[in-house]
């Protein structure tokens, strides 16, 4: 809290009740809060990865040999979803952790597997970075389409690095290199299943559109909010400069 200048001082109490709410760190503190339409999205979305991760995940692994489809195909589609809606920073790493760490809580097994809830946690978290990193902002059409490919790619491979780590901690520096080229194979499929989730996401992008502009209503709120406080401060700046 910025202490009143001296003009504030001589006028009282009125100029002292402006200066609570300094303009910038008041303005960042409110861009980085989460809105109610925003956390009941997120529960909703969290909700849904891991019920797909608990239940229709060992159905679809024991029917096609295939491991962590629905946490990859599903966890990437809605981490595009979820970023789309709310277009705010940090709404898909607090998904993503959440789901992460409900599913390790429920599935308490193996020291591997804690590595890969947080592989997952770590892939949205870059996921999150690149979605809303500066240039992305300026992407249309096919280049936002290749972008966002482009990131599942990255963040996929980034989410798998935990466990490969893991790995390399209990086979030892010759073992890890013998078990490298054979997970390589799983390691491609697996960030393949990353790109198939933001495609679909990609194709149903246009029919959720129209619910972006509610869930972000609370932000404009906010920025309507900000602009009134800043031209009462501005104002108020002007009085004392002809004062």
């Amino acid at each position: 809290m910025s202490k009143p200048s001296k003009c504030e001082d001589d006028r009282g109490d009125t100029y002292k009740d402006v200066q609570v709410f300094p303009s910038v760190p008041r303005r960042k503190k409110e861009n980085q809060r989460f809105s109610t339409k925003e956390l009941a999205l997120i529960s909703v979305l969290t909700s849904l990865w891991i019920v797909s991760q608990l239940y229709l995940g060992p159905v679809i692994s024991q029917t096609t040999r295939v491991y962590g489809v629905t946490q990859r195909v599903m966890g990437w589609f809605l981490m595009l979803t979820l970023a789309r809606l709310t277009g705010r920073f940090g709404r898909v790493t607090a998904m993503a952790t959440i789901a992460s760490l409900a599913t390790r809580v429920i599935r308490m097994g193996s020291v591997y597997s804690l590595f890969v809830g947080f592989g997952y946690a770590l892939g949205g978290l870059t996921f999150d970075l690149l979605y809303f990193f500066p240039i992305a902002k300026n992407l249309k059409g096919r280049s936002e389409k290749t972008y966002l490919l482009g990131i599942s790619v990255f963040s996929g491979t980034v989410a798998l690095i935990p466990y490969i780590l893991f790995k390399f901690s209990v086979l030892g520096f010759y073992g890890f290199l013998v078990w490298i080229p054979l997970y390589a194979y799983n390691s491609i499929k697996s960030v393949t299943l990353n790109v198939l989730g933001t495609l679909i996401g990609i194709s149903v992008l246009p029919q959720i559109e129209v619910w972006a502009s509610k869930v972000r209503e609370n932000h404009r709120q906010i920025d309507d909010q900000q602009g009134n406080r800043k031209s009462h401060q501005e104002r108020v700046r002007e009085a004392e400069k002809h004062s």
